[in-house]
């Protein structure tokens, strides 16, 4: 509860303070930014300047290649957040959601074309618009192993039809067990504040 500095009887404030947003310069980042600078100091180094300027041109190709994907798949998540009620995704995609929150992420990873430019997006948008851990866990699993696009296009080109069909079916409960479990180690896990989720 939120009490107006202004207000010497401590009334509470109409206007509850909204949720902090997460920091964009968090651990992660840093994390990250720190083995990216410390790969281009070695490979400096250790392998000349010409060879860094090749991997450096080759990079910024792969960068200008695959933003305007990465862009359209958060513009699509933002979008989808918009367009769904938060209601809405609780109600199929939260912790309430029991089973059958499980198996429509599921199926969701299933159809979702696309790579990580796609998936990872929609599951930070599932996430804060009141998708749980178990639920998105079960999406990224799903999308991981039983990417229908995948299945078709990757392995049925280059594997007998028999062994995909053995493959999809002995992983379809792994994103159903693997949501589930989480849901059951939520717990252990809860070792940030509320706001840094």
């Amino acid at each position: 509860m939120n009490v107006r500095a202004d207000d010497p009887k401590g009334n509470p404030d109409d206007n509850p303070k909204p949720p902090s947003r997460r920091r964009t310069l968090d651990g992660g980042f840093l994390f990250i930014a720190v083995l990216g600078v410390g790969a281009a100091i070695a490979t400096w180094f250790l392998h000349g300047p010409a060879v860094f300027v090749d991997v450096f041109e080759q990079n910024l190709d792969l960068l200008v290649e695959t933003m305007p994907k990465f862009l359209a798949a958060v513009l699509l998540a933002c979008w989808l957040r918009l367009m769904l009620p938060r209601e809405v995704i609780q109600r199929y995609l939260g912790s309430e959601s029991g089973w059958r929150g499980l198996f429509i992420a599921t199926g969701a990873g299933i159809v979702v074309p696309g790579g990580p430019m796609t998936a990872f997006p929609l599951s930070v948008a599932f996430l804060a618009g009141g998708a749980d851990r178990g639920t998105v866990i079960a999406f990224v699993t799903s999308w991981l192993m039983l990417s229908l696009q995948r299945a078709i296009v990757w392995e049925m080109a280059f594997l007998d039809p028999e062994i995909v069909g053995i493959r999809y079916l002995v992983s379809l409960p792994v994103p159903i067990v693997m949501g589930w479990l989480a849901r059951r180690a939520t717990g252990v896990f809860d070792v940030l504040p509320e706001d840094k989720r």
